[in-house]
């Protein structure tokens, strides 16, 4: 028995037989022990029997109904590849610490029974010698809640059906490249709860949301992370109370984001906080609904970078007034997407998340022209971050749409982007695209020195103006530039309207002529206007005439640009009050030489 590869018992009737074969079978490599007619034996006996399997690949504990727990021994059976688990409905969970060795590969475990013909090779077996599947459904008895193979470095194939009370599927740290939920893991109705943290070698996760009652929509939390595991933190889930769907996702390739399309796509009450960087840190803090805590774990620690060239000393001196510029805006949002440094294919892989997310922080890319390539709609964005990405040629390109809902417009440190929205054929239901920017409120833009312009007149009004903050932008020629194709209004009127506009902040800008290029840009509650180093600018917002009692807005700005401004009939100087010349400002040396 010393060279014995393969043993096959079914229908053991008696343990303390099997349990005599503990010290002999020391080459054994394949073993099943399934279909027993007696109950599972629960002594120390049964759980030592495979101590001494240290050449043991596959494990088939097919039908063994009565038993709950599997026993430690399989722990030392450390060349183990494949564990079989059909039937087992006695079981309550399968966690793999302590339990099952790190070598294992595949794992497959079947409510519906065992497969009709035996395999000698760790490969799942086929469709065709699979059990029927028509009364799993039916099948109450099967008590498994909680599959756990987190540390099984090796495993690669999976195979999970007809487990009804499955509540919990941990994969964390496995070799797992396709989790796919048509041929791998069905028939999970209950499924709740999905950890795939250390998943490094994770492409794609594949769903159904058209297979009947067997779909993920009972799933409440997904959390992906695919770095390396030194790199991973588990978050809390401790008292956490259900609201919908929670992903957490931290991900390297901005494909595997794509593949959860059709997770997202049914479910109205989603919620994500999904991370497309290679970085061991990102700038989020996680908050568990119905609990007290805050986790700041390694990679949910914020990263702290400067933010412009001499911010070392600028921030010893203290900023000059009009250096101030806006913080950055918060991202407490239910959908935030982050795309950051070590990210790879972003420009083709956000498919879909774009068109719910409400937040977008895009900052520390080096490999992109643009977030996205192909037409796509931005139709929930609220918040829209961008900075410090040196190749960034646009922020959206002629085919982006949408952007209904857009509240804050926040740019920084893009060396190369001509502007943020490009001029072009625009989304081709016209009636739609006028809605864009209504509620647009904030704009700032800083140290953005190739900027032309910063968005196409697609629209007629930008009705929720308030701020606009933009410095350090050499090359900006206008805020806002007529598209191809723009509303009637200004075609007939010649003015852009911003009736809630009350601060503009403009600075370093020398090639800026006119905020709004051809057009009058028209600003009925104007408060405040700060303006230097704007040397080629000649108008200011037409504000009117205001009656008397109404403060004028104030103006800071220098003495030079003051004088050098154009003016008409319905567009005076005495619209505002009495302008405030910088207190930098100096008069110009004559041009002689100070020599002698």
């Amino acid at each position: 028995m010393t060279n014995m590869r393969e043993l096959n018992i079914e229908g053991v009737w008696d343990w303390k037989y099997t349990t005599e074969l503990q010290g002999q079978l020391s080459n054994l490599q394949r073993l099943r022990l399934i279909k027993p007619t007696c109950q599972w034996n629960t002594s120390e006996d049964v759980d030592d029997a495979f101590t001494d399997k240290t050449s043991m690949e596959i494990l088939d504990l097919s039908g063994n109904s009565g038993m709950k727990n599997l026993p430690t021994s399989i722990s030392k059976a450390s060349s183990l590849q494949m564990l079989v688990l059909d039937g087992c409905d006695g079981l309550e969970t399968v966690v793999a610490p302590g339990r099952i060795p790190p070598s294992l590969k595949s794992f497959r475990f079947d409510g519906c029974g065992a497969a009709s013909q035996w395999t000698q090779t760790i490969e799942l077996p086929p469709k065709h010698v699979r059990p029927c599947t028509c009364s799993a459904c039916d099948k109450k008895d099967i008590h498994i809640s909680k599959v756990s193979l987190q540390g099984c470095t090796q495993l690669e194939n999976l195979f999970l059906r007809g487990l009804p009370n499955l509540l919990e599927l941990d994969l964390s740290g496995t070799a797992i490249k396709v989790l796919d939920f048509k041929t791998m893991v069905v028939q999970v109705p209950r499924l709740k709860r999905l950890f795939l943290i250390g998943c490094k070698h994770l492409r794609a996760i594949g769903s159904s949301f058209d297979d009947g009652p067997w779909s993920m929509s009972q799933l409440e939390l997904m959390c992906i992370d695919t770095r390396a595991a030194s790199l991973c933190s588990r978050p809390a889930i401790d008292n956490y109370k259900s609201s919908g769907l929670r992903v957490h996702a931290v991900v390297v390739d901005a494909r595997i984001a794509r593949s959860l399309s059709n997770v997202f796509r049914l479910r109205e009450d989603l919620h994500f906080d999904i991370h497309i960087t290679r970085s061991p840190v990102y700038d989020r803090l996680v908050e568990f609904e119905g609990t007290d805590k805050y986790e700041i774990l390694p990679s949910f620690q914020q990263l702290v970078l400067p933010t412009g060239q001499y911010s070392d000393v600028l921030g010893m001196v203290g900023h000059p007034p009009m250096q101030a510029f806006p913080q950055p805006p918060s991202s407490k949002f239910d959908r935030q997407l982050e795309i950051a440094e070590g990210s790879c294919n972003v420009e083709k892989g956000i498919y879909h998340l774009q068109s719910c997310a409400e937040s977008l922080h895009f900052h520390d890319v080096s490999s992109c022209a643009t977030i996205y390539e192909g037409s796509c709609a931005w139709d929930d964005l609220r918040v829209c971050r961008v900075e410090r990405s040196p190749k960034l040629e646009y922020v959206f390109n002629p085919s982006a749409y949408g952007f209904f809902k857009l509240e804050t417009l926040w740019a920084s440190d893009l060396l190369t982007a001509r502007w943020i929205w490009s001029k072009g054929v625009r989304y081709s239901f016209y009636t739609e695209s006028v809605k864009s920017f209504k509620k647009l409120q904030h704009l700032h833009l800083r140290s953005c020195p190739r900027l032309r312009f910063v968005l196409p007149v697609w629209v007629s009004s930008f009705p929720s103006m308030e701020t606009l903050h933009i410095i350090n932008c050499g090359e900006l020629r206008h805020v806002f530039e007529l598209d191809r194709r723009y509303p009637e209004e200004i075609a007939t009127l010649g003015v852009l309207l911003l009736p809630k506009l009350t601060t503009i902040h403009l600075h370093d800008l020398p090639k800026l002529q006119n905020i709004c290029d051809l057009v009058k840009m028209v600003a009925p509650r104007l408060e405040t206007i700060k303006i230097r180093g704007c040397w080629s600018l000649r108008r200011l917002p037409y504000v009117g005439a205001r009656g008397q009692g109404k403060k004028k807005p104030s103006v800071e700005i220098e003495k030079d640009v003051w004088d050098a401004l154009e003016w008409d009939a319905d567009h005076r100087p005495d619209h505002f009050e009495t302008p405030v010349h910088s207190r930098y400002y100096k008069e110009k040396l004559p041009r002689v030489s100070v020599l002698r």
